[in-house]
């Protein structure tokens, strides 16, 4: 029987700040063939990881290979703090313009970021922004897939952004009451322009003078008295 595991939170969630997302991007537009790279990786707010930067190392390259060089890495390791080496969890290359399932030797190289990590992420794209996501929990002893969706991207800036604009159109923006004026039959219909009130009898009373004075107009107060004017229909039927 196959073993299954449900998460029943949220300890594998994986987000990316936008900067970072690009740059792996762009590594991958500019370059004919693979190009590798080191990723800064922390815990976020006990939802999963968050992907900060990334880092190009000196590394030797071709169509479908590519390998740090020892140098490189010594150089770039050099020019890290310890706070920052802490955050080195992430593995990432392109494939270029094919698929991006691991290869052999991608998965030979996660047992290279074993030793002193709890985890590591492995992440391969390619220049069509294809993404396979594996998070290697050596922890627990167990790898997890994520899918393309589940990668993220986080701006820190948005909420607040929306806090701001949603503050400014509620003291810029008000909502204008519309009203319309439309004739039928040679009387034109009007809602919206006059005050109205009732007289002892009921009927609606305008309390101003029409905006025409030569124009026949008829106020009405539903437009079911639009339709049941003969004028209306007559003016209809005779087109």
């Amino acid at each position: 029987m196959a073993k299954t595991i449900e998460f029943l939170d949220h300890r594998y969630e994986l987000y990316i700040l936008p900067q970072a997302r690009q740059k792996m991007e762009v590594y991958c537009d500019l370059s004919e063939g693979e190009i590798g790279w080191l990723g800064f990786v922390e815990k976020f707010d006990k939802q999963g990881f968050l992907i900060t930067d990334c880092a190009l190392l000196k590394q030797e390259v071709h169509s479908t290979t590519t390998e740090i060089t020892p140098e490189g890495l010594l150089e770039f390791w050099n020019s890290t703090t310890p706070e920052q080496q802490q955050h080195i969890k992430l593995w990432g290359h392109s494939h270029v313009n094919m698929g991006v399932s691991p290869s052999g030797q991608d998965n030979d190289q996660m047992d290279y970021f074993k030793d002193n990590n709890p985890w590591f992420i492995r992440l391969i794209t390619n220049k069509k922004r294809e993404y396979y996501i594996d998070i290697y929990d050596y922890e627990n002893g167990i790898k997890i897939h994520m899918d393309q969706a589940d990668l993220i991207t986080y701006n820190p800036g948005a909420k607040e952004l929306r806090e701001s604009i949603e503050a400014e159109i509620k003291e810029k923006v008000t909502k204008k009451e519309t009203s319309y004026s439309k004739t039928y039959g040679g009387s034109a219909y009007s809602s919206g322009y006059l005050d109205r009130k009732k007289n002892s009898k009921g009927n609606t009373k305008s309390t101003t003078k029409p905006m025409l004075e030569d124009i026949d107009v008829k106020y009405v107060t539903s437009f079911n008295e639009v339709l049941n004017d003969p004028n209306y229909w007559q003016n209809i039927l005779d087109k």
